[in-house]
């Protein structure tokens, strides 16, 4: 099913809207992962360090607009790895990052996610950028699915492991 939407930038009287859905998307990430504080907690905050961000490393906010309202938004800036990097080759070292993707759930299945990767895509190919990337957990399997059939494939993939609060000391063996 497609819903009928328009792709825009953000204006500043969308900033209400953006910062409810930033809160829809980080509740979401909460339950994938304890180190995820929920929405209301740093929705305001989190969206306006994104503006920032955007702001300093040539990015954009695009939204998902419907006749009613907004439907959802991604959040898309430029990276750049520094000159010591040369594990990279150099056209790579300066990349595009969507960092932040959300659409309503009632509005999913209906290519408004393809939609605004697009118009992110679009605005790096505009800055002659060769590669685009996105972060996600690595529990949320739909965020997986949905960027593998966008064409994305995995990168790198960073572990981790939570430490317990003790401590256990390890037995030196002395070789003689």
């Amino acid at each position: 099913m497609l819903f009928d939407f328009t792709i825009r930038s953000a204006e500043s009287q969308d900033r209400p809207v953006l910062v409810k859905l930033m809160e829809l998307l980080q509740d979401t990430e909460s339950e994938l992962h304890p180190n995820r504080p929920s929405g209301s907690q740093i929705g305001n905050e989190h969206f306006a360090y994104l503006e920032e961000i955007v702001k300093k490393q040539n990015g954009q906010i695009y939204v998902a607009q419907s006749k009613e309202s907004i439907i959802g938004f991604v959040v898309c800036f430029v990276e750049e790895l520094d000159e010591g990097d040369l594990h990279i080759v150099e056209r790579e070292r300066k990349y595009g990052y969507i960092s932040d993707l959300y659409v309503l759930e009632t509005m999913r299945e209906g290519g408004v996610g393809a939609a605004l990767m697009k118009a992110a895509e679009n605005w790096f190919l505009d800055l002659e950028l060769e590669v685009v990337r996105v972060g996600l957990l690595c529990s949320n399997e739909k965020a997986a699915k949905f960027y593998r059939k966008a064409g994305y494939q995995p990168y790198e993939i960073v572990y981790e492991k939570r430490l317990q609060k003790e401590r256990f000391l390890s037995k030196h063996i002395s070789v003689q």
